[in-house]
């Protein structure tokens, strides 16, 4: 079904060139390229049988133009035949405006800004992830939402390519696991954490650690309210029991006052 035409001033190298045999005809490509090459050096004008039309670089390679047999009209990048950029472009060939890239490991279609994605857009991973919001030069940007192969799922603000802002993660089922100020990635600020043996942390946060006043309700119903320092009950806090009984003072590396004598 398919056959090869051999020439030259391609690129890449006409020996490569493999064109469907039932669009068109051998003497009709070597006429159709003849001429282009006389007249525009490196482009070609292909009329398909069924109608469409392609205009651009050869093999299709590079910027191109495909006209439909029912009007519409395709802008687009092309690589080795295959389409990998559709939508509008800037004078010099660059994405510009609303399109579509296709690359080896998703996709991405939205916005774009001098051939960065810019603006409102979405990019859909082949393993299932996918990011849905805002860009700036080519970089996640603003407010979006990421998602997991998982299920799991970020909702909030973002900072070239990482949550910076407020945000809130979420598990697979829905259910929240942490809510509040996020800087270069990680929980930095104030915000609550949600445990899975049922644990819930609510005050500062450093760098993804519990650093400064918190609020800790164990899921045995005991409370620490206090300081901490880099994960642990560091400095001043109140630790009520389950018995109702109230232990307050100095916490050093996470012991409580008792455990000091």
């Amino acid at each position: 079904p398919f056959y090869v035409f051999t020439g030259h001033r391609f690129y890449p190298p006409p020996h490569l060139l493999i064109l469907p045999s039932r669009h068109l005809n051998r003497e009709r490509i070597a006429t159709l390229i003849k001429h282009q090459m006389n007249t525009n050096p490196g482009t070609v004008t292909i009329n398909y049988g069924n109608g469409n039309v392609y205009e651009g670089s050869f093999q299709p390679h590079g910027i191109g133009k495909l006209k439909y047999a029912d009007g519409r009209i395709s802008n687009g990048i092309w690589k080795n035949g295959t389409i990998i950029y559709e939508g509008e472009l800037a004078d010099n060939g660059e994405p510009h405006g609303r399109g579509r890239w296709t690359y080896s490991n998703g996709f991405y279609e939205g916005e774009w800004k001098n051939g960065l994605r810019h603006g409102e857009g979405m990019y859909k991973w082949t393993d299932g992830s996918s990011y849905s919001g805002q860009w700036k030069d080519d970089k996640k940007h603003g407010v979006g939402v990421k998602k997991w192969p998982d299920g799991s799922s970020y909702d909030g603000e973002w900072r070239e390519n990482k949550k910076h802002g407020k945000g809130t993660k979420r598990h697979a089922n829905g259910d929240v696991w942490y809510t509040g100020d996020y800087r270069d990635g990680r929980p930095d600020g104030v915000g609550t954490l949600n445990y899975t043996n049922g644990d819930v942390y609510t005050g500062q946060w450093r760098a993804n650690k519990k650093h400064g006043r918190g609020l800790m309700t164990y899921a045995n119903e005991e409370i620490y309210e206090g300081e901490w320092r880099v994960g642990v009950r560091h400095g001043s806090g109140s630790f009520m029991l389950t018995n109702g009984d109230v232990i307050t003072g100095e916490w050093i590396n996470d012991k409580m006052p008792l455990d000091m004598y």
